[in-house]
């Protein structure tokens, strides 16, 4: 996996985005119960428009290593700006990871160097040399 950290802070952030999302659900059953249903219509409503920005961000961060990394970035950072609004208390966690694994899906990676290759040839390679004696 190339895109470890932005697959790993989308997962967690995701993860965490949704169980806060499950916990709004249930302070807005909470309102119901105590007779005010229009509170509780309220927040069961927008809290299950979260919960679907939530579910956005868990799938798009699983995709972290087949979708190009600038536009993972950005819906990265637009579902993190996205999850700011209810960020009161609940969703600052998925909504900062969210944002910093869009920050670090714009970072390049390099390819390893690999050592059967020699990237100059009048460079001896110990590996290389070590090979030829045991023949």
């Amino acid at each position: 996996m190339k895109r470890l950290p932005e697959f790993l802070l989308g997962l967690i952030g995701g993860l965490i985005g949704i169980c806060m999302s499950f916990f709004g659900l249930i302070v807005g059953w909470a309102f119901f119960d105590e007779g005010d249903p229009d509170a509780g219509m309220f927040t069961v409503l927008l809290t299950i428009g979260f919960l679907l920005v939530q579910i956005a961000g868990l799938v798009v961060g699983c995709l972290a290593n087949r979708m190009n990394n600038k536009v993972f970035g950005g819906i990265m950072i637009g579902i993190g700006v996205l999850s700011f609004p209810a960020s009161i208390f609940t969703m600052l966690i998925p909504a900062g990871l969210y944002i910093a694994a869009g920050a670090v899906a714009f970072r390049e990676i390099k390819p390893k160097e690999d050592e059967t290759t020699i990237p100059f040839e009048n460079e001896k390679r110990v590996a290389f040399d070590k090979e030829n004696e045991l023949m």
